[in-house]
């Protein structure tokens, strides 16, 4: 069983609108999460992200597109705080392991679980984790017609 907190903070925040943004533009995100860079540096973060979508565009390739979107949706102080990117396969144990959290976009949840302590991650803040639908799919989805 998974122990869970709200984390509630500006930079949280804006991380967290942004994953519920980009997810509702791309397509949903199968885990989305913060993790402290390095032990006794404040204010560095890692990003993990792993959704359908950065499967179909390759795992190298979507990183220049996630940062765009990032420049694009967070102050620059905030984007200053993320050290790094990390992309991983939807298929990924990891990824996997953590759908049982079912942590929609929009929350932030400092979260201590098993799949987490097993790998020596401490103090990690899931934004989402949830089983991903159809590869390609979309929340929004526009309707095409002829006139």
């Amino acid at each position: 069983m998974a122990y869970e907190t709200v984390v509630r903070n500006p930079f949280v925040t804006q991380i967290a609108e942004f994953v519920r943004r980009t997810g509702d533009e791309k397509g949903k995100y199968a885990l989305a999460m913060l993790l402290p860079s390095e032990a006794g540096v404040t204010d560095k973060w890692n990003l993990v992200l792993s959704a359908p979508w950065i499967d179909n565009a390759g795992l190298k390739a979507a990183i220049p597109t996630i940062t765009s979107l990032l420049q694009r949706h967070l102050s620059k102080v905030n984007l200053s705080k993320i050290e790094r990117i990390s992309v991983l396969p939807t298929t990924s144990p990891f990824v996997t392991e953590l759908f049982f959290l079912d942590i929609s976009p929009g929350a932030a949840k400092q979260v201590q679980a098993p799949a987490l302590a097993r790998r020596g991650i401490e103090d990690a803040i899931v934004l989402a984790a949830q089983q991903p639908g159809p590869a390609g799919y979309h929340q929004k989805q526009s309707a095409h017609s002829r006139a």
